[in-house]
């Protein structure tokens, strides 16, 4: 069964006393929305998830996010959204908000698996929901960045799809905002681009190791089949990426990193955002200013994939 490696009551212990605002989103000026929606997780579980709606009449194109929370925390429709939710559906765009099974309960690869349980779920059910199945994207940060490129990059993939039941869980793009992009980060990593790294970065309490279910130092293929890096092919999606260069979290240079490896591959350009100053989580990349350039790009994506239908 997919994620059942064990975490042990002291790396329980340390994630919970660790103070986390996961306080709801104020939604309540969005009119049109659904929160009795569930999809069913390759446990045969049901997760529930919100969905929001644009002004007007659909079909509306979709926009899937993921929470973060080092895979362990997360919920729907989180503060952590910041203007993001507003923003897309002030476009156009219909926005669905799920997490994923925290890593406290399952571990790596489920929680990629279940993600592209709910975009099965939704382009199945895109006619009954109003949503255009011809447009679905991704739009993430941290952890869930990760697991937004992830499901982008492995369409198809068997070693990811345990509950593929024929439905097509492509997307058309993804914009990923400050995303875990390797799992082995040291305190090296952090050192040389003159920063100190705000978490452990190995042993069994490591955030990723947590996620792994495995000291990250004792698995480098584990690490290696978690990451986006190793993930990239010709065909991959169009992408954004959006980083801070004092993020002590994640280090940028790792996501600096990923666009290159994206050029080589696939011969395209992801469109890549590196600000200045700006840290994990910080305010800048949910504001309005920053939810505006993703949403130009998810518009330039959808005006593209058009133009290419009419030729």
């Amino acid at each position: 069964m997919y994620g059942d490696r064990q975490i042990t009551e002291r790396q329980m212990n340390d994630y919970l006393k660790t103070p986390h605002n996961d306080d709801r989103l104020d939604v309540s000026d969005i009119r049109r929305a659904r929160h009795d929606l569930s999809y069913t997780a390759p446990d045969g579980s049901l997760r529930g998830f919100d969905l929001y709606y644009p002004p007007g009449s659909g079909p509306f194109p979709l926009i899937v996010n993921i929470s973060g929370g080092a895979w362990y925390y997360g919920r729907p429709t989180s503060v952590h959204l910041g203007r993001t939710l507003h923003c897309a559906v002030a476009r156009g765009y219909a926005f669905a908000s799920l997490a994923c099974t925290s890593s406290r309960d399952r571990k790596f690869p489920y929680q990629i698996a279940e993600a592209k349980c709910a975009i099965r779920y939704l382009r199945s059910h895109a006619s009954a929901l109003d949503l255009d199945a011809g447009f679905i994207a991704n739009w993430s940060a941290s952890s869930g960045g990760h697991l937004a490129l992830m499901a982008a990059l492995t369409a198809n993939d068997p070693y990811f799809d345990c509950d593929n039941d024929g439905t097509d869980c492509s997307v058309d793009a993804a914009a990923a905002i400050y995303p875990c992009i390797r799992l082995d980060a040291t305190e090296e990593d952090f050192t040389c681009i003159g920063l100190s790294p705000l978490n452990i970065r190995s042993g069994p309490d490591c955030m990723e190791s947590v996620f792994l279910g495995v000291p990250v130092e004792e698995a480098p293929r584990l690490c290696r089949e978690a990451s986006p890096l190793s993930h990239i092919r010709p065909d991959a999606p169009p992408l954004m990426l959006t980083h801070g260069t004092h993020d002590r979290v994640i280090p940028y240079t790792f996501t600096e990193e990923f666009a290159e490896r994206y050029r080589t591959v696939t011969g395209r350009d992801a469109k890549l955002v590196i600000i200045p100053g700006a840290g994990h989580s910080d305010p800048v990349f949910k504001d309005e200013k920053a939810s505006a350039a993703v949403l130009d790009f998810f518009d330039s994506v959808r005006k593209a994939k058009v133009k290419k239908t009419e030729q």
